[in-house]
């Protein structure tokens, strides 16, 4: 079912289109949220209140073509509420991440693909949430800088803005790894040097 119909559906109070809508985004959503907030029960919590906050708020948008990035929009509001007093357990999503690459990866070198999914896991859960937020859309969902801006509710300019200064934060903390310790990496993030 295209997002128009799903969306009049909704409009028109159809469960099915509701069930039509869950199926459709709820991996996507799913697995940006547990990125974001880096706990699956948090994960599955933001994805219910997405839904639900979309059940009632339907009529309020303004474009059904839109949807996507709508939900979108909501799913990141909803993990900002959720994340922004939360410590990461980055050896969770290692493991969940590994489990989920795994199944799309070539398998030659297991320890050095493993190796690189939690230097990059654990650079990208030392970055700020805004920060984190462009760099999993952009990477981890392909969604373009316009469909990035439209599912923040922002400017291109500032999508764009925040990947590049992901990115340098990024870089800076791959070339620290080389040299330092998590935990020392950890120490300048909190005093802001990262």
């Amino acid at each position: 079912m295209e997002d128009a119909a799903i969306v009049k559906g909704l409009r028109l109070g159809d469960k099915t289109a509701f069930d039509e809508l869950y199926e459709k985004y709820h991996l996507q959503l799913y697995r940006n949220a547990f990125l974001i907030t880096g706990d699956q029960m948090d994960a599955e919590d933001v994805l219910q209140n997405t839904f639900v906050t979309a059940w009632r708020n339907i009529k309020k948008l303004k474009n059904p073509e839109s949807l996507k990035y709508w939900l979108f929009r909501i799913m990141t509001r909803e993990a900002w509420k959720t994340g922004r007093s939360k410590e990461i357990p980055d050896a969770e999503i290692v493991s969940k991440a590994d489990e989920y690459q795994w199944k799309y990866e070539d398998h030659t070198d297991p320890a050095e693909r493993f190796s690189d999914r939690e230097r990059i896991i654990t650079a990208l859960h030392m970055l700020d949430i805004k920060h984190r937020e462009v760099i999993i859309l952009f990477y981890y969902e392909g969604m373009s800088v316009k469909e990035i801006a439209s599912s923040l509710g922002c400017f291109e300019g500032t999508v764009k803005s925040r990947l590049n200064t992901a990115k340098r934060k990024l870089k800076t903390v791959f070339e620290t790894t080389d040299n330092e310790n998590i935990e020392e990496m950890e120490d300048k993030r909190d005093v802001g040097v990262i």
